[in-house]
């Protein structure tokens, strides 16, 4: 290997989130492309549900993956993946993404057995430690990757059936599942990170994490979920993300947002965390009270409070072990920028007029697809730095 690939495959976070800057973007192109009226190759994929599987399986389970395999041996104390096994997990990663490329030449067996391959390999990578050293706190987000290699399958498994009602079953799973893990891990980071920050900048603050309110939203969220899964659309579902709501507004009304202000790295993180809330708010007014449609949730959910807990996240950890200062420089601040109005835009367009839908479609594409070409051309720089 050579120094620069060295230092690539020194720790999981470095390889997994420049694929995941990456495959951001490469893959919103053509799907902004095809909404605009092009056609792009599919491979026999419903467009929409290629879309939606690369969000999740190409970018959303790549960041997770790196930052899993950077954080867990840290929670536990082990040596973490690096050199050749991490090779092999990326190249893991990558055969996934090649054989949907080529999934009309492989089939659908093969393609749905090499595309699934890779989460489980991250499971033994990040679960082995956590089971050995009786960590059994982080046993949920092991739980979750298994959830999305299910939920993975479930997707090829309708697509080789044309099933809709398993292809909508397996995507809203993944979603629901990534969701779950972002309201567990925000609530442990984002206060840790408010009150180690405020303070060391000599700021007086309470940072506090609700400790009633915190369980009880997460019991709520999930029950909204598991229903709409079991009976989608359904009232018990609808009502129950009503309640989860607020109540994740609650749980988060300790965190002293109005304190983190000049801060970028912190308050991005908070503005992730509130848009949970908002997509549980989206998915109950719209269905309850016929207000927008569907698709204000879930992009809520992923263009919302994914894209932007990812990008607050992943510079965060890539200057932080790097042995870098984790401030934001103006390029960082934009990308903040642009992800988030991205998904005011799309969410907007989801919750409005009908004749605004496509255009907020693809405006709100082309602001999130932004910040991921900025998180590409600058961030990434340090994945490839020496640790200082």
């Amino acid at each position: 290997m050579t120094q620069r690939l060295r230092i690539l495959f020194s720790h999981g976070y470095r390889p997994f989130f420049l694929l995941a800057g990456l495959n951001a973007w490469a893959s919103m192109l053509p799907w902004l492309y095809t909404l605009s009226g092009g056609s792009v190759p599919t491979q026999g994929w419903p467009p929409q549900t290629l879309h939606a599987h690369e969000m999740i399986f190409g970018t959303v389970v790549a960041v997770i993956a790196g930052f899993l395999l950077t954080a867990v041996p840290n929670w536990t104390s082990t040596t973490r993946v690096s050199g050749m096994p991490l090779v092999g997990l990326v190249a893991l990663y990558f055969a996934g993404r090649l054989a949907l490329v080529l999934s009309d030449q492989l089939g659908h067996v093969v393609t749905g057995i090499v595309d699934v391959a890779f989460l489980p390999a991250v499971v033994l990578a990040v679960g082995k430690p956590i089971v050995e050293s009786r960590n059994w706190r982080n046993t949920p987000v092991v739980a979750v990757l298994v959830g999305l290699a299910l939920a993975n399958t479930a997707i090829h498994v309708g697509r080789a059936g044309s099933d809709a009602a398993m292809l909508r079953a397996g995507t809203y799973s993944s979603v629901y599942l990534v969701v779950v893990m972002m309201i567990i891990i925000s609530g442990r980071v984002v206060p840790a990170f408010t009150g180690n920050a405020l303070r060391r900048a000599g700021v007086e603050a309470s940072v506090s994490n609700r400790v009633i309110v915190g369980p009880l939203a997460i019991a709520f969220a999930v029950a909204s979920m598991l229903s709409d899964l079991v009976l989608p659309g359904s009232d018990v579902a609808l009502g129950l993300a009503l309640v989860a709501s607020p109540l994740l507004l609650i749980r988060q009304s300790g965190w002293e947002f109005r304190k983190t202000l000049d801060q970028p790295m912190l308050w991005v993180l908070h503005v992730g965390h509130a848009w949970l809330a908002i997509g549980f708010g989206c998915l109950g007014v719209s269905g309850l009270f016929g207000i927008g449609i569907g698709a204000a949730a879930i992009h809520a959910f992923t263009a919302g409070a994914m894209g932007t807990l990812m990008l607050g996240m992943m510079p965060r950890v890539s200057l932080g072990h790097s042995g870098r200062p984790i401030e934001a420089t103006h390029a960082i601040v934009w990308m903040f920028v642009f992800a988030i109005a991205g998904a005011v835009v799309r969410v907007g367009g989801a919750s409005g007029p009908p004749e605004l839908y496509l255009p907020g479609i693809l405006l709100g594409g082309a602001l999130w697809t932004a910040a991921w070409v900025l998180y590409t051309f600058t961030c990434s720089k340090a994945l490839f730095a020496e640790s200082s």
